[in-house]
This record gives structure tokens, C-alpha cells and sequence, in this order.
């Protein structure tokens, strides 16, 4: 916003008075400066106000219009993963490092693919093909391409934790509550594992949010975990419950 600049004048005691055509140019160069001076502070205040889409970091130096649409950071953008090699060998890490929180897949490879997952907001998607009886004949996982490196690995860590469900038989009327928490709150805890931007970022947000499934769904479970021994008791009823217990 622009706004009017009225400049007052007295006459300088200590030199000569200006003629009347020197007075009209030293204001016609002060009201420039400020006009340049405002329209800089536009600008900055268009980067300082931006934040990258995936870790929130600002964009005050700098941001990158990727591919895909997204408006990020600099090294979100460098660490895409926007090529099924380098997201097989994501999903296999980490794959083998959720095993050590109790998520081990009774499963061969899991088909990976990438390209939209239908959803507006859903950067992945674990599908199952589920008989009546909760078995899994099919099972793949979709992500959309261009997400950083760090923020693949959380999501991957979240997708396999419901491909884990499945395989376990989880109840297919599931609470969504618990349903999402579940792959949430291993997120959660897998992003804890290493210090990173994106990592904090999403921990926070997990934290703060007042969504009912993928915030307050994940505290509850977080709270149900902590008073029965641990991230196990909620896989536990992840695979095996219909909700989250009332009282959490």
C-alpha cells in the first residue's frame, strides 16, 4: 500500500535560501525516494510473507516454481524425488528402518508407482485389493512426484504403515481416527528419528493441528500408546481394534 507523503519545508538558517525551481526539484527527489523506497518494501514484503509448501521454511531468498506446481524452497526443489528408481530405493530404506519400531511387512516387494493419487492434498496412497475376510491379494503405493527427499521418507514410512495394517487384517470398518492415526503417529515417530527442517516442520504440525483424524487422532493414540508401553500398544490396536478406546 502506497501512501500519500506530504512534505513541510522551513528555510534553512545556516545556507541560502533555494530559488523557487531548486525547492521543486529537491522535493520531486525526495517524494522519488520514497516512492522506490516503498515499492522495495513491496517486494520484500511478498518474499518474507511466502513459505515453501513442504518444510515452511521462508522464501525470503529465494523460491522455485517446480513442475509439478508447487512453489518451494531451494533445496526442497533440489532433493525432489520426481524418478520411480530413486523412489523404490527410498521406500526399501525405509522400509527395513520402520521394521526397528515393530512395522516389519509380511510381504515381498510392494509395487511402487508414481504419478496423482486422486486426491487434491494426498501426496501418496497405499491401496490394497482385500478379500471378505481381510486378506490381501494386491497391494501398491502411489506417490505424486516432486516430493523432497525428507518429506518422501516420512510419507513413505506413513503408506507402508497402512500396507502393514492391511496385511495384518485390520477391521475394514475401521475409525478413521485410528484408521490414520496409526500411519501418523509412526510418521511421527520416524521423522524423530533425524533431525531435519521438513522433519520438525511436520512433527509440529502433527502436534498442532486440530483435524480430527491426522492431528487429534494421533495425539489420542499418542496418549494410548504412552500409558501401555509404548509405540507397540498402538500398532497393536491398529491391526486388531475397531477405534480408539473411549477416555483418549
Amino acid at each position: 500500500m502506497l501512501h500519500e507523503l506530504k512534505i513541510t519545508t522551513r528555510p534553512n538558517r545556516c545556507l541560502p535560501d533555494k530559488s523557487p525551481a531548486q525547492s521543486s526539484t529537491f522535493r520531486s527527489m525526495i517524494l522519488m525516494a520514497f516512492l522506490l523506497a516503498s515499492l522495495g518494501s513491496l517486494s520484500a514484503c511478498q518474499y518474507v510473507g511466502q513459505r515453501c509448501k513442504f518444510c515452511g521454511s521462508s522464501l525470503s531468498a529465494g523460491k522455485v516454481h517446480t513442475p509439478e506446481g508447487y512453489i518451494v524452497c531451494n533445496e526442497c526443489n533440489l532433493s525432489a524425488v520426481r524418478d520411480l528408481r530413486t523412489a523404490r530405493a527410498l521406500v526399501a530404506q525405509v522400509r527395513s528402518e520402520i521394521a526397528k519400531l515393530g512395522v516389519r511387512l509380511p510381504w515381498g516387494n510392494i509395487k511402487i508407482k508414481m504419478g496423482p493419487t486422486g486426491q487434491k492434498e494426498a501426496y501418496a496412497r497405499c491401496e490394497a485389493l482385500r478379500y471378505a475376510n481381510g486378506t490381501v491379494g494386491a497391494l501398491w503405493i502411489i506417490f505424486v512426484p516432486g516430493l523432497p527427499k525428507d518429506m518422501f521418507k516420512g510419507t513413505a514410512a506413513h503408506e507402508l504403515t497402512h500396507a502393514w495394517a492391511y496385511l495384518n487384517r485390520c477391521p475394514m470398518n475401521q475409525d478413521q481416527a485410528l484408521a490414520e492415526g496409526g500411519p501418523t503417529l509412526v510418521e511421527y515417530t520416524y521423522l524423530g528419528l533425524k533431525k531435519t527442517v521438513y522433519g520438525e516442520y511436520r512433527r509440529k504440525t502433527i502436534m498442532t493441528s486440530n483435524d480430527r483424524i491426522y492431528g487429534k487422532g494421533t495425539r489420542r493414540l499418542q496418549a494410548y500408546a504412552k500409558d501401555h508401553g509404548g509405540l507397540g500398544a498402538a500398532l497393536t490396536l491398529l491391526k486388531t481394534a475397531e477405534r480408539i478406546p473411549d477416555g483418549y
